[in-house]
């Protein structure tokens, strides 16, 4: 078994095993056994897990993958190697606190080429399997987007938000119509998205928006441009050029 298996399924033990300790009547059973199907287990340890979420739905999580088991069928839903990043309740920071009595265990899994799985319904697992997958995430790919960000695009994105955010580009009634944003939700993604979830869609969707508007605008706009941001345009479109593929996944 691969190092990177074998890290994760000892985190799958222990996470889930903790869980159980701490939450009675935990809807996750650490399985003795492989199912059909399922070769993801570790020695007598056994690296699998099964939830059986509150539509009676029964999902297995493994070192490699979420997958749904109907029957003695499974079925792939969330391949690690191909796992981004994840929301609680709803990628919408707003939604989450209006939600979370009725979805609190709702969770939106970004894969790459910008596709997202929404698991629901998965009670108190949900908690347990957060954990996992951020474990999943550090081993596997969260950090490599940062890394694939070389420093030239990551500052392109840091000035072009604090332009916006700061500089004279937009006035504060056009930011929702434009962004879904309003001047403080601006100040705080410039200030933070390096350490946000750089998979997620209404991220991704809202840097790339902003730049590409701030470009619209350039011409216009010369001394503060040079203030603001002070890069030629054609570097500024293919450093968002390569956030836009680097976030979404299209770069190996």
């Amino acid at each position: 078994m691969p190092l990177l298996d074998v890290l994760l399924s000892e985190q799958l033990v222990d996470i889930f095993m903790d869980a159980a300790g701490r939450r009675s009547g935990l809807n996750a059973t650490l399985l003795p056994e492989s199912p059909e199907g399922v070769e993801d287990m570790l020695g007598e340890r056994g690296a699998a897990v099964r939830i059986l979420t509150r539509s009676g739905a029964s999902l297995l999580v493994t070192p490699r993958r979420v997958a749904r088991e109907v029957g003695d069928r499974i079925s792939d839903l969330v391949p690690f190697s191909e796992l981004v990043g994840y929301d609680w309740i709803d990628p919408d920071l707003s939604e989450k606190v209006r939600l979370k009595d009725q979805h609190y265990d709702r969770l939106y899994i970004y894969l790459t080429d910008a596709r997202t799985v929404v698991l629901d319904g998965l009670g108190d697992s949900v908690y347990p399997l957060m954990t996992y997958l951020g474990k999943a995430l550090a081993l596997r790919s969260q950090k490599l987007l940062l890394r694939r960000l070389d420093d030239h695009v990551a500052e392109v994105v840091d000035r072009c938000l604090r332009a916006a955010a700061e500089g004279p580009f937009f006035k504060d009634e056009e930011l929702d119509t434009l962004f879904e944003q309003d001047r403080g939700s601006l100040r705080v993604l410039a200030a933070m998205w390096r350490r946000m979830n750089l998979a997620a869609p209404d991220l991704r969707r809202t840097v790339v928006g902003v730049v590409e508007m701030l470009l619209e605008r350039q011409a216009g706009m010369g001394s503060a441009w040079d203030e603001w941001v002070g890069l030629d345009p054609t570097r500024v479109r293919g450093a968002v050029e390569v956030f836009r593929r680097v976030v979404a996944g299209e770069v190996d």
